[in-house]
C-alpha cells in the first residue's frame, strides 16, 4: 500500500520539502567536476586534475545509484554507492545513501554500522544520525534509537525533522507524554491543517485513537476540506472497535471523496466498508475507481470481483479475481484472503459453467481455511486495523527519498546516459594520465572501469588493450584489441598488436591470420619471424619454410631464428634435422630460448629420457619459468619412476596455471597411481572441463571413481571414453 502521508511530510517538515524536490540538473556537480578536471590538464597541473576527476567519479557513481534506487534496482543501486564510497577522499554522502539501500533492502544491521561510522566521524551529520535512528529502529533497537535522536534533537532543537523523528520514537516505547509536547511545539511551529493530520495519523498508527482524533478534528477546524482527515477518522473507529462502526467510517470516507474524488484508497475503503454492509450495488462505484489504481492493488479486485458476483455479474467477477490472484503476493494479503479469492473466484467460475476449474480453486480455499478460520466482518476488522497502511518507519522514510523521484522515465534515462559518458571521460583520462607516466597495469584498471561503464565510449576499448598490451598482460589485450580492431578494421598498429598478443597467448593460428597479409612483413623482419612461428606453432610447417628461406636470404642465420626452423622440422617429423638445427643455434647462442626445450620434447619422443630430462633442466636453468618445460620435465620423471619428484613440479606449475589441462591429466594420473584416488578425482574432473575430448583423461578418472566406489560414474566416465575412440577410429577410417 502507498504511503499515504508522504507528501504531507513534505508540507509540513522544511528541510523535507526541499529534499523531495528534483534539483534543477542533477548533474550539474558532475559536470562541473569534468569541466574543471579538464582545466586543470590544459594548465598542466595533472595532481589538481586527477582529483577533480576523483570528484567526478563520486558524483557519477552518486548519480547513477539514485537512479537505480528510483527506479528500484536495489542490488545495481548498492554496488554504484560502494564504487562511490571508494572513489574520493569525501566518504559521508556515499555510505549514507548505501545504508539506505541496506535499509530499503531489509538488512538493518548492515546500515547500523556504516550509520555508526559516518555518525562517529561527522557527529554533526544531522541527516546521518537520523538515518542511524532508523536502521538501529529496523534492527529492533528502540531504546538506542531514541537515545540517538534525543543527542541529536540537543545538538538541533530546531530541526522540526528530528523532533518529529524523536517524538515517533516516544511513542513506539509508549511513552505518550513524552511524545506529546514535542508534537504540539511542531503544530506551533507549522500551524497547518497538514500538520495535525500528520501527528493524528502518526497516533493512530501507535494506537492513540482518542489524541489522533483530537488533532484530525483540529485540522478539519482549521480545514474543512483538508486532505485525509476524515479518511484518518473513518478508520479510527473501525481501528478501535471493529465494525460496529462502519456506517461512521462510510460517512467519513464520503466526506473525504468529497475533497478528492478520484482518491483510490478513500474509494478502496467505501467500497470495502459498503460491501460488508451488504450494499454491492452502492460499493461498485467506488470499488472500480480503486481497481484503476497505478500501481494495481490485489484487494481492490478481491472486493470488487465479490461486488460483481452479488450482483451477478459473474463473467467481470471471475476476470476481476483472477487479477486479484495474480497481484497478491504475501503479508498483510495472507492465506486467509487468499482463500478468500480462491472461493469467490470457485463460487464465480461454477456460476459460468466451468465446473472443473471451479473445483480445484474450492480446494485452495478449503487449503487456506484450515488454518485459519474467521467471520467476514471478523477479517475486515482485522484487515483494516493491521494493514491499512504501513507504519511510517516501514515505507521509504519521506525525509530520505531519492530526490530523482519526481523525474520521468524519459528524463531518467537522459540523466543515466550524461552520469554514464561524464565517467567513461573521467576513467578513461585517470588511464591516459597513468599510462603517461608508463603506470600501463594501473592505466589498464582505468579503462577497464571505463569500459564497464560505457563499452562503446570512444577510444576506451583501443586504450584498455593497449595499455594491457604495454603492461605484458597478453591474456587481458586480446579481448579488448579485438572489439578496437572491430570498430577500426584498417587500423594496422591494431591487428599487429592483437597478433603479437594471440601469439603470447599461444593462440597460433589467430596470430597467423592476422599476420599473413600484413605489407610490413616484408621489410620488418621481426613481423616475419612472428609470422613464422605462428605457423610453425599451429601446424603448418611446410608454409613456414617458405618464410624463414626468405628471412635467411635477407637477414642471414640467427639463434632465435633456428630455433623455430628446428621446431618446423620436429614438427615434420625430420627429428634428425631438428636436432641438428637446434644444437647450431646453441652453440651460436647457449642462452637462446626454447632450444633446449624443443631438444626435451624430441628426446621425449624418441624415448631418450636421460637426454631428454638433461635438455629440459638447461631450459629451465635459464627460463625457471616455462611452464610446459616443467610439465615435460615432469613427464619424463614420471616415465623414469621418480614420481616423487615430478609431484612438485606439477603443483607449481598448476599453482601458475590452473587450467593447464596436460598437467592436471598428469598429476591426477601420479596421485591416482601412488593410492590417492580422492586427490586424483578431483584433478581429473577438472582436466575433464578443460579438455573433454581427451580420451585418456576420461578413463583414468574412471578408474578414479571405481577405486572410491563410485561405480555409476565410473561407467559413464568408461563409456565417454569409448565413444572418443569410436569417433577417432571412425575420422581416420
Amino acid at each position: 500500500m502507498p504511503h499515504a502521508l508522504s507528501w504531507v511530510a513534505g508540507l509540513l517538515l522544511c528541510g523535507a520539502a526541499s529534499a523531495a524536490q528534483v534539483p534543477s540538473d542533477p548533474a550539474a556537480a558532475l559536470e562541473a567536476a569534468i569541466a574543471a578536471a579538464e582545466t586543470s590538464l590544459r594548465e598542466g597541473e595533472l595532481q589538481i586534475a586527477e582529483s577533480h576527476y576523483r570528484s567526478a567519479l563520486l558524483e557519477g557513481w552518486l548519480l547513477l545509484g539514485d537512479l537505480q534506487a528510483t527506479e528500484g534496482q536495489l542490488p545495481l543501486a548498492r554496488v554504484s554507492y560502494r564504487r562511490a564510497s571508494t572513489s574520493a577522499v569525501e566518504t559521508r554522502r556515499a555510505l549514507r545513501s548505501l545504508a539506505l539501500v541496506h535499509l530499503q533492502s531489509g538488512e538493518p544491521a548492515e546500515a547500523v554500522t556504516l550509520l555508526t561510522g559516518v555518525v562517529g566521524r561527522s557527529p554533526e551529520d544531522v541527516q546521518a544520525r537520523r538515518m542511524l535512528a532508523k536502521a538501529l529502529t529496523a534492527a529492533g533497537q528502540l531504546e538506542q534509537a531514541v537515545q540517538v535522536l534525543e543527542e541529536a534533537h540537543a545538538a538541533a532543537p530546531d530541526d522540526l525533522e528530528l523532533a518529529f523523528a524523536l517524538a515517533t520514537g516516544y511513542l513506539r516505547l509508549k511513552k505518550v507524554e513524552a511524545a506529546e509536547p514535542l508534537f504540539a511545539r511542531i503544530a506551533k511551529e507549522r500551524p497547518i491543517p497538514q500538520t495535525h493530520v500528520l501527528i493524528g495519523r502518526t497516533y493512530r498508527d501507535f494506537k492513540e485513537y482518542e489524541r489522533a482524533r483530537v488533532e484530525l478534528q483540529a485540522a478539519l477546524k482549521q480545514d474543512p476540506s483538508a486532505r485525509r482527515a476524515h479518511y484518518y477518522l473513518g478508520t479510527l473507529g473501525l481501528m478501535a472497535e471493529g465494525p460496529v462502526r462502519l456506517e461512521e467510517a462510510i460517512a467519513e470516507f464520503r466526506q473525504e471523496l468529497k475533497v478528492s474524488p478520484a482518491d483510490p484508497l478513500a474509494s478502496l475503503r467505501l467500497g470495502i466498508a459498503l460491501l460488508e454492509s451488504r450494499r454491492p450495488a452502492e460499493a461498485l462505484p467506488a470499488l472500480d475507481l480503486a481497481s484503476r489504481s497505478d500501481p494495481p492493488e490485489a484487494e481492490a479486485f478481491h472486493y470488487l470481483g465479490r461486488a460483481q458476483l452479488a450482483l451477478d455479474l459473474t463473467t467481470p467477477a471471475v476476470a476481476s479475481l483472477r487479477r486479484a490472484l495474480e497481484l497478491i503476493k504475501g503479508p498483510p494479503f495472507d492465506e486467509v484472503q487468499r482463500g478468500s479469492i480462491h472461493y469467490n473466484l470457485a463460487l464465480a467460475l461454477r456460476k459460468v459453467g466451468a465446473s472443473e476449474e471451479a473445483a480445484t480453486h474450492f480446494a485452495a480455499a478449503e487449503l487456506a481455511s484450515a488454518h485459519v478460520a474467521e467471520s467476514a466482518r471478523e477479517r475486515l476488522s482485522r484487515y483494516l486495523s493491521d494493514s491499512l497502511e504501513p507504519e511510517p518507519t516501514a515505507a521509504v522514510d519521506p525525509f530520505l527519498e531519492v530526490p530523482l523521484a519526481g523525474l520521468g522515465a524519459a528524463a531518467r534515462s537522459a540523466l543515466e546516459q550524461r552520469a554514464t559518458t561524464a565517467l567513461a571521460r573521467a576513467y578513461l583520462n585517470l588511464g591516459v594520465m597513468q599510462a603517461q607516466g608508463e603506470h600501463f597495469s594501473r592505466a589498464a584498471e582505468h579503462f577497464e572501469s571505463a569500459a564497464e561503464v560505457a563499452p562503446d565510449f570512444p577510444n576506451v576499448q583501443y586504450s584498455l588493450g593497449v595499455a594491457h598490451f604495454n603492461a605484458r598482460e597478453f591474456d587481458k589485450a586480446t579481448g579488448p584489441l579485438s572489439r578496437a580492431l572491430a570498430q577500426s578494421p584498417d587500423d594496422a598498429s591494431l591487428r599487429r598488436m592483437l597478433a603479437v598478443s594471440w601469439l603470447n597467448v599461444e593462440a597460433y593460428d589467430k596470430a597467423a591470420e592476422l599476420l599473413r597479409d600484413d605489407p610490413a612483413r616484408f621489410s620488418d623482419p621481426s613481423l616475419e619471424y612472428a609470422y613464422g612461428l605462428a605457423l610453425v606453432r599451429s601446424g603448418r610447417a611446410a608454409e613456414a619454410e617458405a618464410v624463414f628461406a626468405r628471412l635467411l636470404a635477407l637477414h642471414g642465420e640467427s639463434a632465435e631464428l633456428g630455433v623455430v626452423m628446428g621446431q618446423a622440422h620436429a614438427q615434420q617429423g625430420d627429428y634428425e634435422s631438428a636436432i641438428e638445427t637446434l644444437q647450431a643455434a646453441l652453440r651460436h647462442k647457449p642462452d637462446v630460448a626454447d632450444a633446449n626445450a624443443t631438444l626435451g620434447v624430441i628426446y621425449l619422443k624418441q624415448g631418450k629420457l636421460p637426454e631428454a630430462e638433461a635438455a629440459l633442466r638447461a631450459e629451465l636453468r635459464g627460463n625457471p619459468g616455462d611452464l610446459r618445460s616443467q610439465h615435460h620435465l615432469a613427464t619424463v620423471l614420471d616415465l623414469e619412476g621418480r614420481t616423487e619428484e615430478a609431484l612438485p613440479l606439477l603443483r607449481a606449475v598448476l599453482k601458475s596455471k590452473p587450467d593447464f589441462a596436460d598437467a592436471r591429466y598428469l598429476l591426477g594420473k601420479i596421485l591416482l597411481a601412488g593410492g590417492a584416488a580422492g586427490e586424483a578425482a578431483e584433478h581429473l574432473e577438472a582436466a575433464a572441463r578443460l579438455a573433454p575430448e581427451d580420451a585418456n583423461i576420461h578413463y583414468q578418472l574412471g578408474q578414479a571413481y571405481q577405486k572410491l566406489g563410485r561405480t555409476d560414474e565410473a561407467q559413464q566416465q568408461f563409456e565417454i571414453f569409448r565413444q572418443i575412440k569410436d569417433k577417432r577410429r571412425g575420422s581416420t577410417s
